[in-house]
């Protein structure tokens, strides 16, 4: 894992020089810009400026929630962002991306649920900024505050809001609740499949020459591998045509696509750009404004929202005692690498006080339900050895939730979590109501029954090749060479435990009936054994030695005598396939033999679990040429690889997991926050433990219900704004409303 990291870290920073330029290029799917490569402008930055100076932010304070209400699009889509940051960057990015994916009000296909949303949004902004307020950390409330911006910017871009004209004119916060419940509202379908909305977002990507570029093209195989929450994303789709050549439409309901984009059908109703807005006015059917126009309609209406959004937070923040911290949170600012530590710190991440819970947003729930999501922190000792490779799990109010950023990914990719010293948060629920306890458990006993299941998948990967390899071998090169017969010997992990460094003996019999009857013999010889800081090991040779006639084919086109080859494959669990083709050799006939004479390189397993295949497949040598020969080979190689590959790439991590099982936790730290009817909040549970949590066993706390506190704001009140209000951006004309804001 850490050669592999260096490996990729290496690569990555090729990719860092050339993505220095580039690191403001978002995602096009939110207002963006109307160049990929410069903006010209961000407009959510350009948005979350204007409004935060219109709300008397300072120069710095505006310049890290620009940066914040923009960036959450640059981890969640964009590749040259995740290049620019290295193999670190893209881990985090990936392993967030379904809370990052939440924040863009997309896939909500009626007026209730796109009510729940801006509820959402609204009462997780709030509790986050107390949150923050009670950790003292302003960094953390600008990520929250920005994030908050973004996503309640994108609701005039991604929604049916401004298709109506008579509320062109008028913001969410200006509607009142009932009349709003009578209108029907959707946004576009995103990351949920298009025929599930009413009309499709539409998916715009980097075109061909900005994935070529070097890096981006490097991480591409794994943003884009079966392990990858993006592997069926817009993204992948588009890199996947450009490996394969495929030409790009540069047209769209007849508005031509620029330079460095690429449009994905089916079109869709987002107003991200002027340039994408005069596709969505088509598919919205909207016929009354231009897309341009309709477009600045959007972009109006999302500034003065973020005003008002910005006047509530001040009123309330101020009104809850806060008001000392939000001046901090409009004054201070911060450099860079204090940013991304809120997107790419395990122990950051404060935006999940909005992201939480399912998605789209349930707009109806049970009597009584109060939704309460706890934010675990959990510390695991330092000390070598207090890691653990086990999963564990969070028990509480009847419901268990396994712990873990992509759990079951690619090891590239996924995060590993509760090493020596890690210091990781995660937020569970939504809970019905807030448990007296929780209970963390370590459930390493399932490890062994893993091992076993991917021992079993392992055999029969091998078992489907060997069955198989006629039909897929012979469409290869159809008749040009015979197939005789095809077998396999595999060694269990106890018999391994009985082989020597003096070596054993063995021999695989090829019965091909008609078509001859061989068998190969050969040795497998323990060469040492060892261990380290994971589990005790041995490394093997297998030899094949020698090629013996016991009956040859009845007919051979006329010949007296057969010419025959073997496709050898030594396939280890864990480990790469080794391939040795050896023949075809000259007038064998009945009872004589022909030296194979090869060395497999030596392998390396894991003593009492790890298993070794040789697979041999025989064909009678006629028309083919030796290219045809290799052809099979590399067929015969690459089908076991296929069909052995989950198993054996996953192997060593679940032996680990049921090996490495014993976690030394440090120290708790549980906060609690509900979003619906009141906004409660407040932390439960912080205290050292410094205790080993066995394979199999569990650790229980009590939590502190009493210090959850009522702050007495309803979700609702967050849509109130405050009297008087201010907006002291200059006035503009709305297109379709007939007047000025």
């Amino acid at each position: 894992m850490n050669k592999l990291s260096s490996l990729w870290r290496f690569l990555l920073a090729v990719a860092a020089v050339v993505a220095f330029a580039f690191v403001a290029c978002p995602r096009t799917a939110a207002f963006s810009g109307e160049d990929i490569l410069h903006g010209n402008p961000w407009y959510h930055q350009l948005l979350t400026e204007r409004a935060a100076q219109a709300c008397g932010f300072s120069p710095a304070a505006i310049e890290s929630l620009k940066w914040h209400a923009d960036y959450i699009d640059s981890y969640a889509y964009n590749p040259l962002w995740w290049a620019d940051g290295g193999l670190d960057r893209l881990k985090a990015s990936l392993a967030t991306y379904d809370n990052l994916a939440k924040l863009h009000f997309d896939d909500l296909f009626s007026t209730l649920q796109v009510e729940a949303n801006w509820k959402r949004i609204l009462a997780g902004t709030l509790a986050g900024l107390l949150w923050a307020k009670e950790q003292n950390d302003v960094s953390a409330a600008q990520n929250i505050l920005g994030v908050s911006l973004h996503a309640i910017q994108d609701f005039y871009a991604h929604s049916n809001w401004v298709d109506a004209p008579d509320r062109r004119n008028r913001t969410w916060f200006e509607v009142p609740p009932e009349e709003r419940r009578r209108m029907s509202l959707w946004t576009g379908a995103y990351e949920k499949p298009v025929q599930l909305g009413i009309k499709p977002h539409g998916k715009i990507e980097p075109a061909a020459t900005l994935l070529k570029m070097s890096g981006v093209s490097q991480i591409m195989p794994l943003v884009c591998s079966p392990f990858s929450p993006l592997s069926n994303s817009g993204l992948c789709e588009t890199w996947k045509k450009v490996q394969d050549g495929t030409s790009i439409q540069p047209q769209v309901l007849g508005v031509r696509v620029p330079d460095n984009f690429v449009y994905l059908s089916p079109p869709g109703i987002a107003l991200d750009s002027r340039w994408v807005a005069n596709i969505a006015v088509q598919v919205r059917g909207v016929t009354d404004v231009t897309g341009e126009q309709l477009f600045e309609t959007a972009l109006a209406l999302a500034e003065r929202t973020s005003v008002q959004w910005l006047q509530i937070l001040e009123a309330q923040m101020n009104a809850l005692g806060a008001g000392e911290f939000w001046q901090r949170v409009k004054s201070s600012g911060f450099a860079l690498n204090e940013r991304t530590k809120q997107y790419e710190h395990y122990n950051k991440m404060p935006y999940t006080f909005l992201s939480a819970g399912q998605y789209p947003t349930p707009a109806f729930r049970a009597a009584g339900d109060d939704q309460f999501f706890l934010r675990v922190r959990l510390k695991t000792a330092s000390q070598a050895g207090s890691g653990t490779d086990a999963d564990i799990y969070l028990e509480a109010g009847g419901q268990k939730f396994l712990l873990d950023y992509m759990p079951r990914a690619n090891p590239i990719l996924a995060v590993n979590d509760f090493e020596a010293g890690d210091d990781m948060v995660y937020v569970v629920g939504p809970l019905a109501r807030l448990p007296e306890t929780i209970t963390l458990r370590n459930d390493a006993a399932t490890g062994w029954d893993v091992v076993e299941s991917l021992g079993r998948a392992f055999v029969d990967g091998v078992e489907w090749a060997v069955s198989n390899a006629r039909t897929f071998l012979l469409s290869l090169i159809g008749g040009n060479a015979d197939h005789v017969a095809t077998s396999k010997k595999v060694w269990t992990a106890e018999e391994l435990a009985g082989i020597g460094t003096g070596g054993s003996e063995f021999s695989v019999y090829l019965n091909g009936g008609g078509e001859g009857k061989y068998t190969v013999y050969g040795s497998i010889r323990k060469v040492r054994e060892g261990s380290d800081a994971t589990s005790e090991w041995a490394e093997y040779q297998v030899r094949l030695d020698r090629l013996y006639c016991n009956a040859e084919s009845k007919w051979d086109r006329g010949s007296n005598s057969d010419e025959p080859f073997v496709l050898a494959l030594l396939v280890p669990l864990p480990g790469n396939v080794q391939k040795h083709r050896a023949g075809p050799y000259d007038d064998v006939d009945d009872k004589e033999s022909r030296n194979i004479g090869h060395v497999f390189q030596t392998v390396r397993l894991p003593k009492g679990s790890g298993m070794l295949s040789l697979a041999l497949s025989l064909w009678e040598s006629d028309d083919e040429s030796a290219s045809d020969r290799d052809k099979l080979l590399d067929k015969f190689a690459g089908e076991t690889d296929e069909k052995t590959g989950v198993p054996r790439r996953g192997f060593l991590d679940t032996l680990g997991a049921a090996i490495a099982a014993d976690w030394r936790l440090a120290h708790i730290e549980v906060y609690a926050f509900s979003r619906v009817e009141s906004l409660r909040s407040g932390k439960v549970l912080d205290t050292p433990v410094n205790q080993w949590v066995k394979a199999d066993k569990s650790i229980t706390f009590r939590l502190n219900r009493s210090a959850v506190r009522d702050w007495q704001v309803k979700p609702s009140d967050l849509e109130k704004l405050p009297v008087p209000t201010r907006f002291d951006a200059p006035a503009r004309k709305l297109p379709g409303s007939g007047g000025y804001r």
